[in-house]
């Protein structure tokens, strides 16, 4: 049975080991997440909700609300891929939205996922440009909540 639920300051290390474990984030794609960690000062200050199956960490994501609302990471384990388990975060993602009355999601997307939140609603308004760390364009999505 798959939980989502609030994380708590003490679930940065899974959360950041679940990311770094990341196959979507290997070879090229590495540099972005090279040297970064989720502290529990982030996870107390944002919106992150943990996704467990079975007591284990196999997703989570994380909504910033500075500013422009904006998805900020949502990662899914491996061996949790193609499950059903990206739908079910997403969804918690838009209805915490909604409960929230945000009316619309920033969405930088890793490309290779930007089929996935097409799917999901979002709709490509721009791109970000390569950075230091993102050595490649970043599709940019909007999703109406």
């Amino acid at each position: 049975m798959t939980i989502i639920r609030l994380a708590i300051p003490k679930d940065a290390e899974a959360l950041t080991e679940l990311m770094h474990a990341s196959a979507a984030y290997r070879g090229s794609y590495a540099s972005i997440l090279d040297g970064y960690a989720i502290t529990p000062s982030q996870i107390e200050q944002g919106v992150f909700h943990v996704a467990e199956r079975d007591g284990e960490t196999c997703g989570f994501y994380s909504l910033t609300l500075e500013g422009e609302p904006e998805l900020d990471l949502m990662f899914v384990a491996d061996s949790a891929q193609s499950s059903g388990l990206g739908l079910m975060l997403f969804r918690h993602m838009t209805g915490e939205a909604k409960r929230r009355g945000i009316a619309a999601i920033k969405i930088v997307s890793h490309p290779p996922s930007v089929g996935f939140y097409q799917a999901m609603g979002a709709i490509v308004t721009g791109t970000k440009a390569p950075t230091i760390k993102a050595r490649w364009s970043r599709p940019i999505l909007t999703l109406t909540i």
